[in-house]
């Protein structure tokens, strides 16, 4: 250890209960940023190199409320590499992403985030008797010498003022994590006035056990289930001796000093601690496949290409009574969809789909290999008999079936547009087809049929674009009530289970997430496999699964890699190949946002 770090190790860890330094000295320190150095900090502005938000620019915090959504981090606070190389160790065990706040340097940090130094944060000491320095603006030159690359701080315990946030976004950071709004549901991220995103920290382990708290996770578990953005901050120091209380850290807080890496071996807690309710906490995020992200995919998500508007808090917005014109692929109607309430959704997405090309035959689907792999999917299990396609768009499923399959076919759709042109492409293809589908305006929440009508109700990508839940599972009882005692239901949906695991991937290989919704995506409300499947068994008995993870795997990640830095096209040929290797091996490591089920009905 260099003689630098051993320093620091050395420093006075303080607790984060205790106050903002309140010395009139300090305090002047603080003030004067607003009156000197002004020519470096308007130099520091246009140099710069990441663009920080503006105060009026339209964010998209909407999408952190409807699910919990988890973000892990760590302040190293000067903890010894023994400490810090448990936790990270723990980390890879769960292959979940993190972020490391920094307090010094670190050989461990330096090596792993080598080739992603934008992904380390910095975490700055105020307080009295700092080895940082003296004033805000010693303070922050050091951690930014530390970690130069850093966009992203988050003071020791916490310590806020608006000369720091004005002076970090002075030297171009983003954001940062500079509140704890502890075990707080539906927390989002906050616009700052220094043009910085607030993420919030949802929970941390010295605030836990010095709030008296248990040690045992499971009288937490739903707290942390809530809806909401679940940014979680771990202290290495803390982990690796599994800390219970304040006395314990009291009595053994001189081992930060030390270098020998027996130290866990000899004085970790053995009972319930900081260490047990993190690795508790890790299991339960894992086995209910929750999603985990970064600091950086929060902020791009937040925040992305957003068109100017008037940035708000406020997720609840009624709909305008006149509202903006929908346009497929704008941010705008993004943003719009995410504060629209059910009824304005489902008008935004009738739009959106009249506004199509209805007789371009791949107008709900751009990649036409793994539409034609859902479709095979399909046809496997379908024999004649009545066959009712919900959703059916411009009807290319229910068509490319009826070339191969006499069968009675209905589609429903609630897109006029989609319905003539599945009549048109009905006419075009006559010659080609066995049975001529039927094909009618409906509103598949409340199916225009009669009880026990079909041998065989089929989905593709549909349940997924409907507003909420209780839409969803309004679809399963319908699709019940219209299937025959023996029926079955061909279920092929979005999985957001499916499309973590694709990420996680994605991410260990270098790739950028492929995010859950977009704003040429916007309806994507996907499923989560285990809850569906509660759902599903009062219904259905789940006769079959399949996942589509060989194509996924060829073309959405070697394919990405091969043509890196250029953007994947979905007509390229090495799809046509993914498509090829997948008829013969469907699945791999169940990857992709996309699954089918085969279902019997319960009656």
């Amino acid at each position: 250890m260099s003689s630098g770090t051993a320093a620091m190790n050395r420093a006075t860890r303080n607790g984060c209960w205790r106050a903002w330094p309140s010395n009139a000295r300090r305090w002047a320190d603080m003030l004067k940023l607003a009156e000197t150095d002004v020519c470096a900090t308007e130099s520091a502005r246009k140099h710069s190199t990441p663009q920080r938000f503006q105060a009026d620019r339209a964010v998209n915090l909407d999408q952190w409320c409807h699910e919990p959504v988890f973000v892990f981090t760590c302040d190293l606070d000067w903890a010894p590499e023994w400490a810090i190389a448990e936790l990270f160790n723990r980390f890879d065990e769960a292959d979940i992403p993190f972020m490391p706040f920094i307090t010094h340097a670190s050989p461990l940090v330096a090596e792993r985030f080598a080739d992603r130094r934008a992904e380390v944060g910095l975490h700055p000491n105020f307080l009295d008797g700092s080895s940082h320095g003296g004033t805000v603006d010693e303070v922050v030159a050091h951690v930014i010498r530390l970690w130069p690359e850093a966009r992203c701080f988050r003071s020791h315990c916490f310590v806020d003022a608006t000369p720091i946030t004005d002076r970090f976004a002075a030297h171009g950071f983003t954001c940062d994590s500079n509140l704890c709004l502890f075990l707080q549901p539906k927390s989002v991220p906050l616009i700052h006035n220094s043009g910085l995103l607030r993420i919030p920290v949802f929970w941390e382990d010295d605030i836990h056990y010095k709030r008296g708290l248990s040690a045992e996770f499971s009288s937490f578990a739903s707290r942390f289930m809530t809806p909401g953005l679940k940014v979680i901050n771990v202290h290495p120091f803390l982990y690796a001796l599994n800390v219970p209380d304040e006395t314990f850290y009291e009595q053994h807080r001189h081992l930060i000093q030390s270098d020998d890496d027996t130290t866990i071996k000899r004085y970790a807690h053995p009972g319930k601690g900081v260490r047990t309710f993190v690795d508790e906490l890790i299991n339960h995020v894992v086995r209910q496949s929750r999603r985990v992200t970064n600091v950086g995919t929060v902020y791009s998500a937040t925040v992305g290409s957003a068109e100017t508007g008037h940035a708000t808090n406020d997720t609840s917005l009624p709909a305008d009574k006149n509202p903006p014109p929908v346009i497929e692929g704008s941010q705008a109607t993004y943003e719009a969809y995410q504060r629209a309430d059910k009824a304005e959704r489902a008008r935004i997405i009738r739009e959106i789909y009249n506004q199509r090309n209805v007789t371009d035959v791949y107008a709900t689907s751009r990649d036409h290999n793994l539409r034609e792999l859902e479709i095979d999917f399909i046809r496997r299990h379908l024999a004649p008999g009545a066959v009712l396609d919900v959703g059916c768009g411009n009807g290319y499923t229910v068509l490319s079936l009826a070339t191969t399959l006499e069968a009675d076919f209905l589609g429903l759709d609630f897109s006029e547009q989609m319905i003539r042109g599945a009549q048109t492409l009905t006419e075009q293809r006559r010659d080609q087809l066995r049975a001529i589908p039927r094909f009618g305006v409906a509103d598949i929440r409340s199916l225009p049929c009669q009880d026990n009508s079909f041998d065989f109700v089929i989905s593709e990508r549909c349940l997924q674009n409907l507003p909420d839940r209780e839409d969803q599972y309004r679809t399963l009882d319908e699709i019940r009530r219209v299937l025959r005692p023996g029926g079955r239901y061909v279920m092929v949906e979005g999985t957001e289970d499916g499309l973590q695991r694709l990420n996680r991937l994605r991410r260990q290989l270098g790739l950028d997430e492929i995010p859950s919704s977009a704003p040429d995506n916007i309806s994507a409300l996907k499923f989560f496999e285990k809850e569906l499947e509660v759902e599903l068994d009062k219904r259905f008995v789940i006769v079959q699964r399949q996942y589509f993870g060989t194509y996924y795997l060829i073309s959405r990640i070697v394919h990405p890699l091969l043509v890196h830095p250029a953007k994947p096209r979905f007509d390229a040929p090495i799809n046509a190949v993914a498509r090829r290797v997948a008829e013969v091996l469907p699945d791999c490591e169940r990857l992709g946002h996309v699954m089918g089920y085969v279902l019997e009905v319960r009656k």
